[in-house]
């Protein structure tokens, strides 16, 4: 990772930028595809150098501090894409939804797309994968409540949604939540989110500082959410002209957000670190709707746009059982290809969910 090599990137990431703009005053199908094909290379770009700069950082700093870093830093960058969009868009009546679908995508991807693929990767190479039953427990635990709360439960209430005071209550909630885990995980239960016989001989080397490589990760992060942000324009016409599912949209933001941390935690079960892995992907989860809800209910009120939380019933039924499979598939702190297996057709299912509407 020389400087000549960084420079390249940076170089790189900002023609990207410069033609995306350009291309957002087109409307030609082809200018369309190019836009958006140029802008997955440059997240690939970056997301692999997002990913190096972090399994240093976790090296140096251990598990799950390392794995902390990168899943904050993306959620953040993924909050504000959510409000970007929300305010810059604020006559699209789309946006009121927006959150619901992400916040729902991020789940179906993470415990059933990547948690799957994960597994059966590291299945098929190691045949059996361990892990620290109580962190993982800590996990679901957190995620199964709040999942419910904000997704499945509005829509038995009256008017299918939160009022104003019940929003209030839901955000605070999750803010409370993700502190409490966060005391647990850093602080008064850390071993529990350690696997003390994981292969640590894979980590990458490097001579430069930690402060060197925090700064270059959060400026690979940046250009990754600038990138979606600048192509935002051309993908909606894109969607528009193929008449894709309105849905689409919060399950790209996810996909496009989560590259980082789906690399990561890819890469970290190949090297036998399955616990890393689960760290960076069930983490995710729980800081996106930890943080994701009260960011955007509070830009919600600033912007007086209302925004609707409930699940349509085929979406709730999926989401439940992706709960309960990822609390049984995981009870014994041990998985193989066919936990993979099973996590991959739930994502399917949850693919027929999003293209129903």
């Amino acid at each position: 990772m020389n400087v000549n090599n960084k420079l390249y990137c940076v170089i790189t990431s900002i023609v990207t930028l410069i033609v995306l703009y350009i291309c957002n005053y087109y409307y030609s199908i082809i200018v369309l595809v190019i836009s958006n094909l140029v802008t997955v290379l440059s997240i690939i770009i970056n997301t692999f150098n997002t990913v190096r700069h972090a399994d240093v950082l976790a090296h140096r700093f251990g598990e799950p501090f390392g794995s902390l870093i990168l899943t904050l830093s993306v959620v953040i960058l993924e909050a504000s894409l959510i409000s970007a969009l929300m305010i810059t868009n604020s006559n699209n009546h789309n946006l009121s939804t927006l959150m619901r679908d992400t916040l729902y995508s991020v789940i179906m991807i993470v415990t059933n797309g990547l948690v799957g693929l994960s597994l059966l990767l590291g299945g098929r190479k190691f045949d059996t994968q361990s892990l620290n039953l109580a962190g993982i427990k800590q996990y679901l635990m957190a995620i199964i409540l709040l999942s419910i709360i904000v997704l499945i439960f509005p829509s038995t209430l009256p008017n299918g949604n939160f009022n104003t005071i019940q929003t209030i209550i839901i955000g605070t909630l999750c803010i409370i939540m993700y502190g409490v885990f966060l005391l647990i995980q850093t602080h008064t239960h850390q071993s529990w989110f350690i696997y003390e016989h994981e292969d640590v001989d894979n980590y990458i080397q490097s001579i430069h500082t930690s402060l060197w490589h925090s700064f270059w990760l959060i400026i690979h992060l940046l250009f990754v959410i600038i990138t979606v942000k600048v192509n935002a324009s051309s993908l909606n016409k894109l969607l528009i002209v193929i008449n894709a599912p309105k849905q689409i949209a919060g399950f790209l933001i996810a996909l496009l957000t989560l590259s980082p941390e789906g690399l990561g935690a890819i890469r970290a079960v190949l090297n036998n670190q399955a616990q890393r892995a689960m760290n960076l992907l069930f983490g995710s989860v729980l800081a996106t709707i930890s943080l994701t809800v009260p960011t955007v209910i509070v830009l919600s009120f600033i912007t007086k746009q209302q925004i609707f939380f409930s699940l349509t019933l085929p979406q709730c039924i999926a989401l439940l059982t992706t709960l309960v499979v990822c609390q049984v598939s995981l009870s014994t702190g041990r998985t193989n290809i066919l936990n993979g297996a099973t996590h991959l057709t739930l994502f399917i299912i949850y693919l027929i969910t999003i293209l129903l509407y």
